[in-house]
């Protein structure tokens, strides 16, 4: 299954109609990542076409940017990836930080027989 937690802010999974996300694959959802693509008729990914269903899921890892179009109404569901925050409300040392989301607050993912990935 593609779904699952790849990094980022992959939980929760939001749901972005294929309209919208060809409009903004390369602006707001640039550093997305999506894991499933569900109704509608087709979508062309990498320059394949893929045909879709209303009841049977495709789980695909895609990137916005190399989704090239799609047909009657594909709805993605994806999650941001730009990894730029902290990992949470409490991990800067103090409140006045300037810098909050500097390399030293990035996400650290554990996985791998221990490696960072």
């Amino acid at each position: 299954m593609a779904g699952g937690n790849y990094g980022g802010s992959s939980i929760p999974t939001t749901p972005i109609g294929g309209v919208a996300l060809l409009a903004g694959k390369n602006t707001t959802y640039k550093n997305y990542k999506c894991t499933t693509a569900v109704g509608g008729t087709n979508f062309v990914y990498n320059g394949v076409t893929i045909t879709t269903s209303s009841n049977v899921p495709i789980e695909l890892v895609m990137s916005p940017p190399n989704i090239g179009s799609q047909t009657g109404g594909v709805t993605f569901l994806c999650y941001s990836c730009s990894c730029d925050g902290i990992m949470s409300g409490s991990t800067a040392p103090w409140s006045g930080m300037t810098n909050p989301s500097g390399p030293i607050w990035n996400p650290v993912i554990l996985g791998g027989n221990g490696l960072n990935s």
